[in-house]
């Protein structure tokens, strides 16, 4: 793991003989939490599992960089636990941010096909969201 604080938040793993770079997108609560994966070329395996970083800066611009321009996986999670809740972007030049927006935007349009009442939840979720970022600029 290249960096955790109390779970891993960035680093590899292997799955299925394949190497997998995986990072926290954000978190928007304790509970509430977006995952990007992405599969590493076997060629560019080395410097990964190689890799060392002076500093959480230089790490996050080495990570944006291995997504770039990759499909990746975004997941959502609650707690420790992954979501069946998940999408494939292309991480473009917005990077892991706009790809989750993307990614979010298409979870809420699954809850528009479900029930108003879920959507109501779910965009209630979002003023909350943002009003919480209001007052944490104003304070």
């Amino acid at each position: 793991m290249w960096h955790e604080y109390e779970i891993p938040l960035t680093g590899t793993f292997h799955l299925n003989g394949d190497l997998i770079l995986f990072t926290q997108v954000a978190a928007a609560t304790e509970e509430r939490s977006a995952w990007a994966y992405v599969c590493i070329d076997p060629d560019d395996a080395d410097s990964l599992e190689n890799a060392d970083f002076v500093s959480l800066d230089e790490m996050d611009a080495f990570v944006e960089d291995k997504f770039a321009g990759r499909e990746v996986v975004i997941a959502l999670a609650d707690g420790d636990k992954l979501l069946d809740t998940w999408t494939r972007e292309i991480i473009g030049s917005g990077g892991l941010p706009q790809a989750l927006e993307s990614a979010l935007n298409k979870v809420i349009q699954s809850v528009n096909r479900v029930d108003q009442e879920r959507r109501i939840r779910a965009k209630l979720a979002g003023v909350e969201a943002a009003t919480a970022e209001l007052d944490m600029l104003s304070a």
